[in-house]
């Protein structure tokens, strides 16, 4: 459907004059989000500027910007951005299925919001969710707030894969956070009040891991109250091109960790460093490389890392190995197999790796792989993965795991 010319006076120096712009294929999307995304390359016009900040949007599979004398015209084709969610994936020993709903464009307002009932393990959880980007149409600020009820067993590992043990996590937990944006995105700031309630126990273990835990003289039975005030710094920008990415972003989060137990309180400290960088080659190949680094002191079993399985090291058990702190990194080159109009089909090799801080006398943990990536360009972030894993120290095996994701 074509939009009236909408007409904004952009005042130079020295003159002013009006630019028309029309608007084409945003059917659901108001012209408003477009206007908030564009208006700082207006003056002076900036087309390549204009086209990257429409595509970062990810409502688009299509931008196209074109001016002629002093008409602008913007071309787009809108995602379909109403994701019923169905997820199911395994590996590392480990099960996980999910059903809801969400939209990142809900009413044409660039307003994301969502819902999602999920079984880890067989133990049911939920989540409500809402993001507001553009928030006060201010397109350098954006403010969201999580809603979840968590319940999940953490299964415990021997050094060979053996089973240890397990616990029972149920958490209540309530996020909020404000982020503000500098620089054409290159700088952001995030303020994040995380409040969590937690039960820690055996309830509906099975009888083998209650042996397990007898064995071994583990009976956490434990409730606690934990605020996480967050502090979270990025320098550098991703831009998308529909499913291509491209560019490095530096992610620093410190979290202040308010834990409340029955009758003791104290103050602990999280901190975590992520760096991404990711490249076309050939216009079509994508090459991402992630590192990461996290230490805490907390003590309590539910907030150490668990590290292995579904997305960090592949091909190892889904949180085989503990830490308070670790180093990661992964390595993933994407490729097209097969294109049409409404999909695609690629080809992946990668490698995983990662190290305990305190665990230096002994291999760091490597795996590598090859899969495949079944996406939908024209759906946002619809990217069904199918991954087979090889370990190469510690504990040898191999081990398929699939699942809906991006990149790691």
């Amino acid at each position: 459907m074509l939009k009236k010319f909408i007409i904004v006076l952009i005042f130079s120096i020295t003159d002013s004059f009006a630019l028309d712009i029309k608007i084409i294929g945003n059917d659901r999307t108001s012209d408003d989000v477009i206007l908030v995304e564009i208006k700082d390359f207006l003056d002076p016009l900036s087309l390549t500027d204009i086209k990257r900040r429409l595509f970062n949007l990810r409502l688009f599979s299509k931008v196209k910007v074109t001016k002629n004398q002093n008409k602008l015209f913007i071309k787009v084709e809108e995602r379909w951005t109403t994701i019923p969610i169905f997820q199911v994936s395994g590996g590392g020993g480990s099960s996980y299925f999910s059903v809801g709903a969400y939209d990142i464009n809900v009413a044409g307002l660039n307003l994301e919001m969502g819902a999602q009932y999920e079984s880890l393990n067989n133990r049911p959880a939920g989540v409500m969710w809402f993001r507001k980007p553009q928030f006060l149409k201010n397109r350098t600020l954006r403010f969201g707030a999580d809603f979840w009820n968590i319940n999940r067993i953490r299964f415990l590992f021997n050094e060979d894969g053996s089973d240890n043990g397990a616990f029972t996590l149920e958490r209540t937990r309530i996020n909020t956070f404000i982020e503000k944006t500098y620089q054409d995105d290159t700088f952001l700031f995030r303020l994040s009040l995380d409040h969590q309630r937690d039960k820690v126990s055996e309830e509906e273990l099975s009888d083998k891991q209650l042996a397990i835990n007898d064995q071994n003289s583990f009976h956490p039975h434990f409730s606690s109250t934990n605020n996480f005030y967050r502090f979270i710094f990025h320098w550098g920008r991703l831009d998308y091109e529909n499913y291509l990415v491209k560019g490095s972003r530096l992610l620093f989060r410190n979290s202040i960790i308010e834990e409340n137990l029955t009758e003791k309180k104290r103050f602990l400290n999280r901190v975590e460093v992520r760096f991404n960088h990711y490249s076309l080659i050939r216009k079509t190949d994508n090459f991402a490389f992630q590192l990461y680094a996290t230490q805490t002191n907390q003590e309590q079993i539910q907030y150490q890392n668990y590290i292995g399985g579904l997305s960090e090291v592949r091909g190892y058990r889904d949180g085989q190995f503990i830490s308070n702190g670790y180093i990661q990194s992964n390595i993933e080159y994407r490729f097209n197999l097969y294109e049409i109009s409404y999909g695609l089909l690629q080809g992946c090799f990668f490698s995983d790796q990662a190290r305990e801080f305190d665990a230096t006398d002994k291999d760091p943990l490597l795996s590598s792989g090859v899969g495949v990536r079944i996406i939908s360009p024209k759906i946002f972030r619809f990217v069904g993965r199918i991954d087979y894993a090889q370990t190469h120290t510690r504990f040898i095996n191999q081990n398929i795991s699939f699942g809906v994701q991006q990149f790691f």
